[in-house]
């Protein structure tokens, strides 16, 4: 099984994981040997597309089942139909269905029965809330695949987040394409499933995903109380798309540039510490180099930690694939280039400020090269030389800074500093 694109992508994945193996099947992790093949496709812009048709190009010529689930199995079925004729599609609403579509007449189906199911020790837990999102962006396919907003119950959630609680998982996920969409369809929101989960016994953390300046302002002022929690990270995903009132009202995202620096402004005043991710489209069409200037002056204004870059990439059949003003790719990469250079510059002064700081984290995966992974009560990364337990909440104090992490040590009493270490150590 192979997983591409958004967590809500990778969250699916591991629900039909856990789905088949509750019905006896093992999950390969090798495509040789496996009997079937699950491609959970991503086509949000052109150059994934074009990867994900290599990639079932490929599991195709193994000429075993191949299931392509996700969102090209929505919005591109004859693409994808082309590319593998015999594949079976899986829309994303319906990957409950996964294990009836690899079942009986299968060898993965004939196998079943005699295969004890596994954990597959994952470290955090992904748990989709909703599909689909409220929004009508002109550049957008995946709400062609993903649709109108459908939000799951809360108890069900809450009955979710619980079960990983007790298995020891420390680090939730909550994702959606748009989480502050969450329960527009059902008489909810979001600050009441938080409010819920928050009563859940244990000691864990929830990350929220990506919520939209268009949703979140009509529940913006609960949204932020919500976040008080000791269990939730105070990490922001908002994502502003632009710098420009002009390319905003040609997206069709709804809101305006003020309204998403009055959003970041209130979570600041509540939460100093907030760490704040946004995305920008570069080359939208008939972003002039005003317009982009704009985008570059926003970062320069509110300061995100991470600042997610895209060049604009014309969709079939969305409204702006026709629209005029195309620009030019050389244009387009240059602005990227700008874009992501101001990005990482402005992340590394904002992770600067933190040096010399003592700060509680919780462990949550393995890292490179011997170290682990930690995250701040606001979800920046912390990379930790020493060995911790996966999911123990420690006090480190941070010794170093880079565009994307911190670095530290735990800060322990009777424990030596980095540099008694390095001295007391052995030379090898």
């Amino acid at each position: 099984m192979e997983a591409y694109g958004c967590t809500q992508n990778y969250g699916e994945a591991r629900l039909m994981e856990e789905a088949l193996s509750r019905s006896g099947h093992s999950i390969e992790r090798s495509e040789a040997e496996a009997d079937a093949h699950v491609l959970v496709t991503c086509t949000v812009v052109d150059a994934t597309e074009r990867r994900m048709a290599r990639r079932i190009r490929a599991l195709a010529a193994h000429d075993r089942p191949l299931v392509v689930a996700g969102c090209m199995a929505a919005a591109q079925r004859d693409r994808v139909m082309a590319l593998a004729p015999r594949a079976k599609l899986l829309p994303p609403r319906k990957w409950p269905e996964i294990v009836d579509l690899i079942g009986a007449g299968t060898a993965c189906g004939d196998r079943a029965a005699e295969v004890e199911s596994r954990s597959f020790g994952w470290h955090d837990a992904i748990v989709p809330i909703a599909q689909g999102c409220a929004g009508r962006c002109t550049y957008c396919i995946t709400r062609v695949a993903r649709g109108r907003v459908s939000s799951r119950l809360i108890g069900d959630l809450v009955a979710e987040v619980r079960r990983h609680v007790a298995r020891g998982v420390r680090e939730i996920k909550l994702t959606g394409q748009d989480t502050a969409a969450y329960g527009r369809d059902t008489e909810t929101d979001l600050p009441r499933l938080l409010e819920a989960i928050d009563e859940i016994p244990g000691t864990f953390r929830v990350r929220v995903g990506m919520a939209d300046p268009l949703t979140v302002l009509p529940i913006v002022d609960e949204l932020i109380e919500s976040f008080a929690s000791e269990k939730v990270f105070k990490f922001l995903h908002l994502p502003v798309q632009s710098g420009s009132d002009g390319v905003l009202e040609a997206m069709q995202r709804e809101y305006i540039v003020r309204d998403f620096e009055e959003i970041v402004a209130g979570f600041r005043r509540a939460y100093p510490e907030l760490c704040l991710s946004t995305d920008a489209i570069v080359g939208f069409p008939g972003e002039t180099e005003a317009a982009f200037e704009g985008t570059m002056d926003l970062v320069r204004r509110v300061r995100p930690d991470i600042v997610n870059v895209t060049r604009f990439s014309a969709r079939p059949g969305t409204p702006a694939s026709a629209m005029p003003g195309q620009i030019v790719g050389w244009q387009v990469k240059g602005r990227s280039r700008r874009l992501a250079a101001l990005r990482f510059a402005v992340a590394t002064e904002v992770h600067a400020a933190h040096v010399g700081r003592e700060v509680e984290v919780v462990v949550t995966e393995p890292g490179k090269e011997g170290t682990v992974l930690a995250r701040t009560p606001e979800y920046r990364q912390v990379v930790l030389r020493e060995p911790v337990a996966i999911g123990e909440f420690v006090r480190v104090r941070i010794d170093g800074a880079g565009a994307t992490d911190l670095r530290g040590y735990v800060a322990t009493d009777g424990l030596y500093t980095p540099a008694e270490m390095h001295a007391c150590s052995p030379v090898v």
